[in-house]
């Protein structure tokens, strides 16, 4: 039987198959010196246990060709466009093509019937994704409408591969009590998460990188593997570095490097995210969008398994399960490869054997 790697968001109900080549289960111990006097051999014992699992994930059906790096264009200015409910106080702007703002826009209103909705009723903004979130307190009369600037989006330089980085550090909150409760198992939360990205291919003069390097320049970037908006990553940017380079005869190559900013926002409502995953009818695999999920939002309670001959129950039982937390969920690909997400969960509490 196959080796299956599958992920679960309802305490284990239901499995989704992660779509990977690979994979990997790890669980390493803590040594602990015990050697005393009047011993001629050192001594260890055991002490905390911890576990992990590495994987990827293909984004079937679409080469890395197909995969689209942007950034936003010139701020273009849009007036009263309509916005629809889409969850609790979440409204949403109805023209896609409108939907990343200008944050820098000192006019971006919202408004409603009553005229402009005040900055101490709106929660956050989300500038990525054109979305707006409203205090619990207030509840929109008629309509809502937005009036600011939008960016168009632009292609970055001549890319052939790119490297989207997605890390988590572990922090380990491992106390005497959940210890001696899960037979001295390590408990992980989500610390800082990081993004950066690395774009590789042919120099491009007109990009001008070394020009963003040195104005700082904060730059909206999206991310799109498919190539067609259905499942999209979109950040604030900073450009850290570029080079180039190249033999005689050669085309001359470069590398440009990004890495997350994240906007102290003062002059209109708070930057609801600096980054994030929107999916619309998409068909990357639900596993991903799952460990997607996690990270995005710091969990360390979904469950994963993993399964040397692809089921549970065999004899000898040789399958694994147990929570994690994503420590990395990184994206790459490239005209000759496809489209890899990989994986590293690290267990937090105890496995088990089943």
């Amino acid at each position: 039987m196959a080796k299956v790697i599958q992920i679960s968001t309802d305490g284990g109900s239901v499995y989704v198959a992660l779509p990977g080549s690979e994979g990997s289960f790890n669980a390493e111990s803590e040594p602990v010196d015990d050697t005393i006097l009047g011993q001629t051999y050192g001594s260890t014992d055991i002490g905390m246990v911890g576990w992990g699992i590495s994987a990827n994930g293909i984004f079937k059906g679409f080469s890395g060709y197909k995969a689209e790096i942007k950034k936003h264009g010139t701020a273009t200015t849009f007036t009263a466009e309509a916005m629809t409910l889409v969850s609790g106080k979440t409204y949403s702007i109805d023209d896609a093509t409108k939907e990343i703002w200008d944050r820098s826009e000192a006019t971006m209103d919202i408004l409603d019937t009553g005229g402009s909705i005040a900055s101490a009723d709106i929660l956050n903004i989300d500038y990525l994704f054109g979305r707006v979130t409203f205090v619990a307190s207030f509840t929109p009369t008629g309509a809502v409408t937005a009036t600011g600037k939008y960016f168009p989006t632009v292609t970055i330089a001549r890319p052939n591969t790119y490297n989207l980085t997605m890390t988590t550090e572990a922090v380990d909150e491992s106390d005497f009590i959940s210890a001696q409760a899960n037979s001295g198992h390590r408990i992980f939360t989500a610390g800082l998460r990081t993004v950066a990205l690395e774009l590789g291919g042919i120099f491009d003069d007109a990009e001008a990188a070394a020009a963003d390097v040195i104005a700082r320049t904060e730059l909206i970037i999206e991310i799109d593997p498919a190539g067609d908006g259905s499942s999209i990553a979109r950040g604030f940017f900073k450009m850290v570095n570029t080079g180039q380079g190249g033999a005689v005869g050669a085309l001359e190559e470069e590398t440009i490097n990004f890495q997350l900013t994240v906007p102290d926002e003062t002059t209109n409502p708070a930057v609801a995210l600096p980054f994030n995953w929107r999916h619309t009818a998409t068909t990357l695999n639900q596993a991903i969008q799952d460990l997607l999920v996690s990270w995005l939002t710091e969990l360390n309670t979904y469950d994963v398994q993993y399964l040397p001959q692809g089921a549970t129950g065999q004899s000898p039982l040789d399958a694994k399960e147990g929570n994690f937390m994503v420590t990395d969920i990184s994206l790459s690909g490239g005209l000759s490869n496809m489209n890899i997400f990989v994986a590293e969960l690290q267990g937090t509490g105890a496995f088990t054997t089943v």
